[in-house]
């Protein structure tokens, strides 16, 4: 007789087409049926979606009920967490998942405990790192729907998953039908023959197994009430043996079996859709949620590391807040952009707070530290917020009263300039009283220094204002720039690279081409045409260091679909690029746009002129190779079409036979390549949530539109019209391949932000909340112009993922990355000059000490620095 597990559970999605408001307002009566059934039927247990987010929601309308839920969690009724948010798996980093794991299991502390198990029902298909990412988090089992294929990727629903390396791996159970199979539970015969027993069937035709896990449960649904009689009823009319269960206990059996193993993501619409091209929708809300995930991760985490070994108090919970408000915008559906426009504003504004908590912190930080050293106004404090040691270029602001600095034994350059005017009758508040004086002129300078700094540390710099400098791009006659064995030259209309080995003609432009689709998912228009976007004006500017070239076009696109499908093209569109060339051959890459029309995509194309054979592109922690695959045939195989449209995280290279091109990006992480070109997505827009019968996507709406009582929900917010369309690239062209960890090298590199802090009085607003911060009670002494918490050398190739203060202890963590296939060793003793170091994972659990890390591998190590080895 075939056992079939039960499991009572909501899928609970924090907005979607509602808005987080709303479903608060819902958990109200939900949450506390779930409360009464439970603690009425003590046989009875239900899992809350696996976020904990939602909890607290509830708690904060009822904090009486803490004491109730405490209790059923402790009796194994009621399973909450592991995660604070149900989050996205292709377009978060690794370290975001991590950090939705590790705030969910602290905040997880209050309730007594949660769900051992990487819960995520609903996700749009999984990288193939989950296995890292969840054995980091102390977690050694995962629940997945989306993206698999039974009897292409493994055979059953029950099987290992490992990682890229096979250092890390899971148990995995798919619901191959869904987190809804056995939804709305009854003992009748037409439920029971109609749908649960052929639920039973589906998933057997992929297992020979005795066991069955089905869950009952969807979203925003709320608890099965006398769950254990009806299931006894559901007994004496089905043709299996059903049973109350957790999927605790089913995983329990699946240890005792020999399972078969797969290594490799998850993204293939065969059982259901994963929504392939839902990377470029809502591109403003993507690249701001982009922007946050690198601004906590390499910015503000590791500068409260050096605060507080500064002596500089500010309390974690701000970060975790920031933390908080960011991992709610990355839930699927938020992150995705497959969300009403009134979710699309509370998402826009949880990430304005995320911000303003960042950039307040950090103003709050620096200006401590520069207090307490007592700089002048004609001193910069740079900070490196890398524990390797840096030497490059960093970009400053500085205020001046000259329209020129030059900054002693350094070299620089003044890359833009803006004046504020003078201004009069301006109230200066003295000891001696008020006055009313004229306030200066000054200049706003952006400033590039060559510089050397200390791995997480800071360093001050000095600098004298002048009146004349050389310091500045100057204008080139002719229209090609040059660093070195490296060329970029503009001819009618195309722009042509050229370096010691290749040459290659028209290689960046833009694309234009109609979007039939909705916020799920990209589709084409019938007889649609891509346009290319040539460029009809060019400008060349050079200095020592760097050129760049400033390249114009204009055209008429059509304004909608209306007019696309008429031939149409009535509306003019805008666009400039442009491209700097330095000494490394790097080809910095600005774009901008005012978006003007409607319903269309907008890609950079790179031309390699000679067919990629591969694409190799990065995911959390390693790097995953992909070719293209013809997709004929498709409708009766699958619930989308399977594109060539993949994401990637921040970094790619396309092969051909003789270039291997590198891109580096952290505004886009949707690809694909045809031929001999490689296409990143800038925008794709759309007037609907979601819509039937698409080229892409045929058969019903997704986004519930076209079920019976709703209506079809309209998204102009999600047409980005009027929008100014900013994105920033780094391209590099090698004649060779370059290995997994060059590229994590160069882009550790990249993804490095300029930090820097001047104690100036010409403009207060130049720093966030700089004319409110008061002295402390204490004042903080330093006297180093330079300082260190923690300094690596950049020859001993140690790749850090992230830098933290610990959440439980004193100390800090320090994780490690190894993105190549083979196993790689630290010289702890060497590179930590510290007594207290353990080794860690994630959610800061002492493991096994060991200096190895596994291939597509991470180590985290918790240091104590209050206890120094030279002490």
């Amino acid at each position: 007789m075939t056992n079939v597990h039960i499991v009572n559970h909501t899928h609970w999605d924090r907005e979607w087409y509602f808005t987080s408001m709303d479903a608060l307002v819902l958990s109200d009566q939900l949450f506390n049926d779930v409360i009464a059934e439970l603690k009425q039927n003590s046989e009875a247990s239900f899992v809350l979606d696996g976020q904990l987010s939602i909890l607290d929601d509830f708690l904060e309308i009822y904090p009486e009920k803490l004491e109730e839920i405490q209790t059923l969690i402790t009796s194994n009724q009621l399973f909450i967490g592991p995660w604070y948010t149900q989050t996205d798996a292709f377009f978060t980093s690794g370290e975001s998942v991590l950090r939705n794991a590790m705030i969910g299991k602290f905040e997880s502390k209050k309730y007594g405990k949660m769900l051992p198990i990487g819960y995520l029902p609903d996700t749009f298909g999984f990288n193939a790192q989950i296995p890292v990412i969840l054995n980091e988090a102390g977690l050694k089992n995962v629940i997945l729907w989306r993206g698999v294929h039974l009897g292409q990727h493994i055979q059953s629903p029950y099987f290992k998953w490992e990682s890229m390396g096979g250092g890390s791996s899971l148990y995995a159970l798919n619901f191959p039908q869904g987190y809804g199979t056995g939804m709305l539970l009854e003992p009748t015969l037409d439920y029971v023959e109609g749908r649960l027993d052929k639920g039973v069937d589906f998933i057997k035709q992929f297992t020979t197994s005795d066991e069955i896990m089905i869950p009952s449960g969807n979203d925003q649904l709320g608890i099965i009430s006398d769950f254990s009689e009806k299931v006894k009823k559901i007994n004496e009319i089905g043709k299996y043996d059903y049973q109350v269960s957790t999927y605790q206990n089913f995983f329990e059996w699946m240890k005792t079996k020999d399972l078969e193993t797969y290594r490799g993501e998850f993204r293939e619409p065969v059982l259901a859709r994963v929504h392939k091209t839902i990377g470029s929708v809502r591109m403003d809300l993507k690249q701001k949620i982009f922007g946050l995930e690198a601004k906590l991760v390499h910015r503000m985490e590791p500068l409260l590391v050096i605060a507080s070994q500064l002596g500089i108090e500010l309390s974690n919970r701000l970060l975790l807040k920031a933390w908080k408000k960011l991992l709610e915008c990355q839930a699927h559906d938020s992150l995705a952009g497959c969300v009403s426009d009134v979710v699309a504003k509370d998402i826009e504004q949880r990430l304005k707070e995320a911000n303003e908590l960042c950039d307040s912190m950090e103003n709050i930080i620096l200006k401590r530290i520069a207090e307490a050293l007592n700089l002048s106004a004609h001193e910069i404090l740079i900070v490196n917020t890398s524990p390797t040691s840096f030497s490059g270029q960093k970009t400053v602001k500085v205020l001046a009263i000259t329209k020129a600095i030059e900054v002693i034994n350094h070299n620089s350059v003044i890359v833009h300039t803006e004046y504020v005017e003078s201004r009069k009758d301006i109230l200066e508040e003295t000891a001696s009283g008020n006055h009313y004086i004229e306030e200066a002129g000054y200049y706003i300078l952006t400033v590039r220094i060559d510089c050397e700094l200390p791995g997480l540390g800071y360093k001050v710099f000095n600098f004298v204002e002048v009146d004349k400098s050389k310091n500045y791009f100057q204008l080139a006659p002719v229209s090609a720039i040059h660093m070195g064995e490296y060329q970029l030259s503009f001819e009618n209309g195309q722009v042509n690279y050229q370096d010691n080995s290749q040459q290659l003609r028209n290689i960046l432009l833009l694309i234009d081409e109609g979007n039939a689709g909705d916020t799920y998912d990209f589709s084409p228009l019938a007889g649609d045409q891509p346009i290319a976007l040539n460029f009809n004006n060019c400008v060349c500017e050079y200095e020592n260091h760097s050129s760049r070239m400033i390249l114009r076009g204009s055209a008429k696109l059509p304004l909608d679909l209306v007019e696309r499908s008429k031939k149409l093209a009535t509306t003019a569109f805008n666009y400039q690029i442009t491209l700097e060339l330095n000494q490394n051959g790097e080809i910095r890459t600005k774009i901008e746009f005012n978006n003007s029309v409607l319903n269309h995509r907008i890609r950079l194309k790179i031309n390699l002129e000679r067919p990629i054979q591969s694409v190799k592109s990065a995911i959390p922690f390693g790097y995953i190779s992909r070719k293209n695959r013809d997709v004929k045939d498709w409708e009766e195989k699958y619930a989308e079409m399977p594109v060539n449209i993949e994401p990637f995280e921040k970094v790619l290279t396309a092969d051909t036979d003789n270039c291997s091109c590198l891109v580096y990006t952290n505004d886009s992480r949707e690809y694909e390549y045809q031929n001999s070109s490689v296409f990143v997505t800038l925008i794709a827009t759309t007037d609907t949530l979601g819509k039937p019968n698409l080229i892409y996507r045929p058969g019903r709406a997704s986004g519930d539109t076209t079920k019976k009582g709703h209506v079809m929900m309209a998204t102009p917010m999600a047409q980005l019209k009027d929008k100014l369309i900013m994105a920033s690239f780094v391209i590099k062209l090698n004649n060779s391949m370059v290995s997994d960890l060059e590229l994590s090298q160069w882009r550790s590199q990249l993804e490095q932000p300029s930090i820097s802090y001047q104690r100036q009085s010409l403009n207060y607003f130049i720093y966030r909340i700089d004319n409110k911060i008061q002295k402390t009670r204490h004042a903080l002494n330093l006297t180093q112009r330079e300082m260190s918490v923690l300094s690596f050398e950049k020859n001993l190739n140690l790749l850090v993922s992230s830098v933290h203060n610990s959440y439980y202890g004193e100390g800090f963590v320090i994780r490690f990355e190894n993105p190549t296939s083979m196993e790689m060793s630290i010289a702890t003793d060497a590179i930590f000059p510290f007594e207290k170091v353990e080794r860690v994972n994630a959610v800061e659990e002492i493991q096994p000490f060991s200096n190895k890390i596994s291939a597509y591998g991470v180590a985290s190590f918790y240091i104590n620095p209050k206890i120094n080895k030279s002490e």
